[in-house]
Order: C-alpha cells, then sequence, then structure tokens
C-alpha cells in the first residue's frame, strides 16, 4: 500500500475534508512582477465579478474561474480513458458525447431523448438505477458515473417536483485574482476604404445572403412599406470610434481554492444486493477521495488554459486533510503518487464488489437526431 493511498483511505475514514491551494502564475508573467495581467471571464450586464471596490480603486479580488467551470475542468480529465472511469456515451449522428460533457450529466435532457438497446434510456434498466440512485442507495452511480457524486446532480427533467434526485457537489473549486486593478480596453475599427455613413446610403436586403443593397426597390420593407435604411457599421463598413471598457485586470498574485467534502461523501451508502456494510461504504468514499485528489493532480500537471489572456501554470502546491478538532494534516501529492492511489482504490472497492461497470454507449431517438440534423450541428 503506498503512503498516499494509506493517507487517503485514513482521511476517508475519519477526515472531513482535502483542501487544495495552488499558487498560479499568468503566462505573460516572469518572476518578481509585483502585478501581472490576466483576463477574468466577462458577464453580460456584469462584467467581470468583483467583490466590492476599495477605497483606493482596487477590489480584494477578481473571479477568474467559476466553481462550474472548474468542475466541468476536472471532468476533462475524467473523460481520459486512461483514468479507466466508467463512461455513459450518447451517440447523436456522426458526434458522440459522454455524460461528462453534457450540463445535467446523467439526468440531462440529451440522454433522456436516447435509447439503450432500443429502450428509452429512463425505462431502461440502467436508467432506472441512475435515476432512483439516493444517498442510501448510490451504487449505480459510483459504479457508472461516480463524477455525479463528485460535482452533483440534479433530475430536473424528470417531472417529479417533489423527491427528484438532487446531489449536492462534494468536490469545489474556484480561481482568484487577489488585489484586483480592474483594466480598460479601447476598441476601434479603421476601415480602410475609409467608407462614411453619409456615403453609405443603402438598405436592408430583401434577397437571402445579399445583406445589403443599394436599390430601394430591392430592399426589405418595414411594416409601412418603407425600405429599411443600414449603417455602415450593421453591415461591416466604415469607421468605428473608440470605446473603452473593462476588459482584463492586473493581480498581485492568483490561487486556486478547492476542496474536497469528505463529509458529504460519508453520507452515503452503496448496498451490494441490498446489502450495506461498513466495510464497503468505507471502500467506495476512498475510491472517491482518491479519484478526486487524481483528478485535482492531472488537472494542475496539464496546465489551466482557461481563455486567451488567462493561460496559468502551477508554481506551488499545498494539500491537507483536515478533521475536526485536529491539525492540518500535508499531504506530499504527485501526478504518479495519485494515479497508483487510485488503482489501489479500484482494487480494493471491486473486492467488495464494487467494480466500475463497463462502458454504456445510448443512440438518440429519431427525433433528436432530427432536429441536430435541421440545425446543422
Amino acid at each position: 500500500m503506498s503512503d498516499l493511498y494509506a493517507a487517503l483511505r485514513q482521511a476517508s475514514a475519519s477526515g472531513s475534508a482535502i483542501t487544495l491551494r495552488a499558487t498560479l502564475a499568468a503566462a505573460s508573467s516572469v518572476e518578481g512582477d509585483d502585478k501581472q495581467y490576466v483576463f477574468p471571464p466577462t458577464y453580460i450586464d456584469v462584467g467581470h465579478l468583483t467583490s466590492p471596490i476599495r477605497e483606493d480603486g482596487t477590489h480584494e479580488y477578481v473571479l477568474i474561474d467559476s466553481n462550474q467551470s472548474w468542475a466541468n475542468r476536472l471532468e476533462e480529465i475524467a473523460d481520459d480513458p486512461s483514468l479507466g472511469l466508467p463512461r455513459i456515451d450518447v451517440q447523436i449522428g456522426a458526434q458522440t458525447l459522454s455524460a461528462c460533457q453534457l450540463p445535467h450529466r446523467v439526468y440531462d435532457a440529451i440522454l433522456r431523448d436516447s435509447t439503450l438497446d432500443a429502450t428509452s434510456y429512463r425505462d431502461s434498466p440502467l436508467g432506472k438505477a441512475l435515476i432512483g440512485a439516493r444517498p442510501a442507495t448510490a451504487t449505480a452511480l459510483l459504479q457508472h458515473a461516480p463524477t455525479v457524486l463528485l460535482f452533483g446532480g440534479w433530475d430536473s427533467f424528470g417531472g417529479v417536483k417533489v423527491g427528484a434526485a438532487k446531489w449536492p457537489a462534494a468536490l469545489a473549486g474556484q480561481i482568484l485574482g487577489f488585489d484586483a486593478q480592474l483594466a480598460r480596453k479601447a476598441g476601434v475599427r479603421v476601415d480602410p476604404l475609409e467608407i462614411s455613413i453619409d456615403d453609405f446610403q443603402s438598405y436592408r436586403a430583401a434577397a437571402p445572403g445579399e445583406v445589403w443593397t443599394l436599390d430601394a426597390e430591392a430592399a426589405e420593407k418595414d411594416g409601412k412599406g418603407k425600405p429599411v435604411p443600414l449603417k455602415p457599421s450593421e453591415v461591416g463598413h466604415g469607421n468605428i470610434p473608440a470605446a473603452t471598457t473593462h476588459k482584463g485586470a492586473w493581480v498581485r498574485r492568483i490561487e486556486l481554492r478547492s476542496s474536497l467534502s469528505i463529509t458529504r461523501l460519508r453520507r452515503y451508502h452503496f448496498p451490494v444486493a441490498g446489502n450495506t456494510t461498513p466495510e464497503r461504504d468505507q471502500a467506495a468514499v476512498a475510491l472517491l477521495v482518491c479519484l478526486s485528489v487524481a483528478l485535482l493532480a492531472e488537472r494542475l500537471a496539464r496546465g489551466l488554459d482557461l481563455r486567451a489572456g488567462a493561460e496559468l501554470d502551477t508554481r506551488s502546491a499545498q494539500w491537507l486533510v483536515r478533521a475536526s478538532l485536529t491539525a492540518d494534516a500535508p499531504l506530499e501529492v504527485t501526478v504518479a503518487a495519485a494515479r497508483d492511489a487510485l488503482e489501489q482504490a479500484k482494487r480494493d472497492a471491486a473486492a467488495l464488489g464494487l467494480a466500475f461497470a463497463e462502458n454504456v454507449t445510448l443512440t438518440a431517438k429519431p427525433k433528436l437526431r432530427q432536429i441536430v440534423a435541421r440545425d446543422g450541428s
């Protein structure tokens, strides 16, 4: 038994959480920079998400990656076949999607509108087992879709208003930039043809694909029968004056703060043939803990290409096991050790009847294939 696996097994039995704190660096920064420039996500009607502005015009933090986005980045790792996790795929025409790619995971409408061995997903034995899983009977999720137990899921398309499956996330994380000063960006378009609004007496074209026309007779008409006029900027011509907006931020440091609630995982039970045992439950929790650490370690090692202007690399990482009324215990984690611990956890769980299931592929129903084909996807 490896040292890391022994530590994670102990944590699964008596710990309350595993905490990961990582210091990140923007690709554009170099050692010694007082501040780094990064592009946080921009939200409609909000812009960048920040803490309240301080007297000096800065913010305590700006959000660089949300909890939902962080879960998606870890699910990208879970989809890697080399980890050996069970897969539920759905074939839709020429494309294949995994449950990890679907917004509602195993409860998604795409699966609802698919079949398994000619049986509607929700009516199939697999669908019934996954949709019917509850904290006291979580075995099907562990064996077919363990990431649901980590990242959460809600059967919002089941038509059941009360009592529908709803799993809170146990593994969460955010990336934050601290001591943030929002930057301003000016955008301008200079037309090499120097077309002015006075030169562009044009109309919206009635003919599909024409976009605009100089001929009022060939123009689209408004409710009063008049041709609809256009400005050059509406069809990609003319100059567009410079406009400033908040885009990007200077931050003093960038941190990933992620945690796994082991307390939440221990609320679940994993019966086999209707029989629940403490040994089997502990093996299941240990498997989920090892899986979480493996996903986190792999994600940090592979880098964090969040978006243009937000390519981040890990400079240092601190792993801690937390337990009530005791000091935090450090963990030594490497990708190789985390992978080894996951394999050992798989073997121990399988020995108690909790082996991962074989991969499953569903087929989209004709009506779903038809609307996808009609949309051109």
